[in-house]
């Protein structure tokens, strides 16, 4: 079976070296919207635009915490 979805094309190009995991999440009808806008208006694609936000997120709400979200990992038993 093969992998579904596609890949950012700055990926396949070689411009983008990140990890990637595919996830599927429900989000408003009007922000897709708005995304799909601002990824015409940029020409960026939306993966990147999706990536961004969430890096904002994160920065957002990292130094109400103690842990370092970037960095999680699993505990080994």
């Amino acid at each position: 079976m093969t992998n579904r979805g596609r890949k950012p094309l700055r990926m396949k190009q070689g411009e983008l070296s990140a990890e990637l995991v595919k996830r599927n999440y429900y989000i408003d009808e009007r922000y897709a919207k708005a995304l799909s806008v601002l990824s015409a208006l940029t020409g960026k694609e939306l993966s990147i635009l999706v990536n961004e936000a969430l890096q904002d997120l994160i920065a957002k709400y990292q130094p109400s915490t103690e842990i370092d979200l970037l960095n999680i990992k699993p505990i080994k038993k």
